[in-house]
């Protein structure tokens, strides 16, 4: 590749810095299967005190524990080096993992338009800075890691697919994407049929299913080690989510609630809409590439089933940029939007959508970690460090969910805080000189209470979320949940 020119280069420093701040600053985990399912069956794997028990889906055996291995890895690495906070173990992984993220899907877009200078800046910022986009980039979950396996098999294909060797690694990668989320089966079949109809390469289908198959018999393997019992996961979780219509029970929405997240995660609007519209335009005139009818089978197959989340489009939402970065292609001649006379216009919205971005990108760095009750639980134990402590705790305690699900993972570094939980304030009258963790939502029908206790804050997961509580409560509008301070009780 020849396109690292300086203004590529400092499109991509600038653009690891911004991933290496959001890797620092996201602490805890965006979806509870994604620490759950993860992080605690890394530590029931390992041995180690665990709360996998506490989930459905470890009795189930839906999960397959290709991540769970890798990251019972990553700890034992961090252990040899004498690592052993959770909170630096996983900010550690995150840098890894988001780093690893960047690389692909950076270099998918230099490989794709290496031969356009100006479409290659606009896809890398876009790539880079878009709002969304560093921030799931940081995420160890299974959607993350499908997607960069996934993508960086196509990578790998369509840089070496002349060579056998490289082939056979791209059928293990596609087996390692599957084995990471399963639904990634969707953007598998689309590639299938790329492959098949439009790149007709049949010399190198014996490599690649080779690979597959070689991935498909080690993850068989490692389910095996994991449940202590031949499973194949892939049909025990078709049977239970699909067959049995358990992922329904969490919930059925329209197709227009994926497409309207689609809509919304190149860049921020109104520029995105253009974007939106350009996406769709890289899909009908790239139809051929094998991105674009991956994420195209995925996409379709995603709105067939009933139950849907935000984070089932994380897979693809990274290379969204690049089927955008095809549509634009020509646009000036297309697209009345970049026209001579609209400038005004176009001004207009760039300017207020680069804005809006910069402004977003700063509120989740400065107020918005993954999880609330984490951040909290990091800025306690740093307080602390190895003073032994009793914090009491109203109603739940911090290294829980609000379904009462233990977060052990992080509980251990906390051996020497004693949490003792106490289901009302009356409980605290005769106590003095301690400390009280509660959420906003726990405490404010019983601030009047507290205040007679005299109290006095002493750290907040976020001052800037328990004020804007404050004035929600104040006009009577719904507060933010899980909003953590820690009471000094005189």
């Amino acid at each position: 590749m020849t396109s690292f020119d300086s203004q590529t280069k400092w499109i991509l420093s600038v653009g690891l810095l911004v991933q290496f701040i959001f890797a620092i600053t996201q602490v805890g985990f965006f979806h509870p299967d994604q620490h759950f399912q993860l992080i605690e069956f890394s530590s029931w794997q390992l041995g180690e005190p665990s709360g996998a028990a506490s989930v459905w889906e470890l009795k189930s055996q839906i999960r397959p524990t290709l991540q769970v291995y890798l990251l019972s890895g990553f700890v034992k690495t961090c252990q040899f080096f004498s690592i052993y906070d959770a909170y630096t173990q996983l900010t550690l992984l995150r840098i890894v993992f988001s780093v690893l993220a960047l690389v692909v899907f950076n270099l998918l877009g230099i490989y794709y338009f290496s031969s356009n200078k100006k479409l290659l800046y606009l896809v890398l910022l876009l790539l880079n800075f878009s709002w969304s986009l560093p921030y799931i980039r940081t995420l160890y979950s299974s959607e993350i890691a499908c997607s960069i396996a996934f993508f960086g098999a196509i990578l790998l294909y369509e840089q070496k697919k002349k060579q056998r060797f490289y082939v056979f690694l791209t059928g293990i990668l596609f087996s390692v994407s599957f084995y990471c989320r399963f639904q990634i089966g969707f953007s598998l079949i689309g590639f299938g049929l790329w492959y098949l109809f439009i790149d007709r390469n049949y010399k190198s289908i014996l490599p690649m299913l080779a690979g597959f198959g070689l991935g498909i018999g080690f993850n068989l393997f490692l389910d095996y080690q994991f449940y202590h019992q031949f499973v194949f996961t892939p049909y025990e979780y078709f049977r239970v989510n699909i067959v049995e219509g358990k992922a329904a029970e969490f919930g059925t929405s329209s197709f227009i609630w994926y497409i309207l997240i689609l809509a919304l995660v190149i860049g921020t609007p109104p520029l995105s809409f253009f974007l939106f519209y350009s996406f769709l335009k890289g899909v009908v005139k790239q139809y051929q590439q094998p991105i674009v009818i991956s994420v195209v089978f995925f996409i379709v197959g995603h709105c067939l089933v009933a139950h849907k989340e935000e984070r089932f489009m994380f897979p693809i939402l990274n290379v969204l940029p690049l089927i955008a970065g095809w549509g634009l292609a020509g646009t000036s001649n297309s697209f009345p939007f970049f026209s001579k006379t609209n400038q005004y216009a176009s001004r207009f919205v760039i300017v207020s959508s680069v804005s809006l971005t910069v402004l977003l990108l700063a509120l989740f760095i400065i107020l918005n970690p993954y999880y609330q009750a984490i951040e909290f639980t990091r800025k306690v134990v740093a307080k602390f460090e190895d003073t032994p402590t009793t914090i009491y705790c109203l109603r739940r305690t911090p290294f829980e969910t609000e379904n009462h699900l233990p977060l052990t993972f992080y509980r251990k570094s906390a051996s020497t805080i004693r949490l003792v939980t106490v289901t009302n304030v009356d409980s605290l009258k005769y106590i003095k000189n301690a400390w009280l963790a509660t959420t906003y939502n726990d405490a404010k029908t019983d601030f009047p209470r507290l205040d007679s206790l005299g109290v006095e804050p002493s750290l907040f997961s976020s001052e800037t979320l328990w004020n804007t509580n404050r004035f929600l409560q104040k006009k009577d509008i719904n507060t933010i949940n899980e909003i953590w301070v820690l009471y000094r009780i005189k």
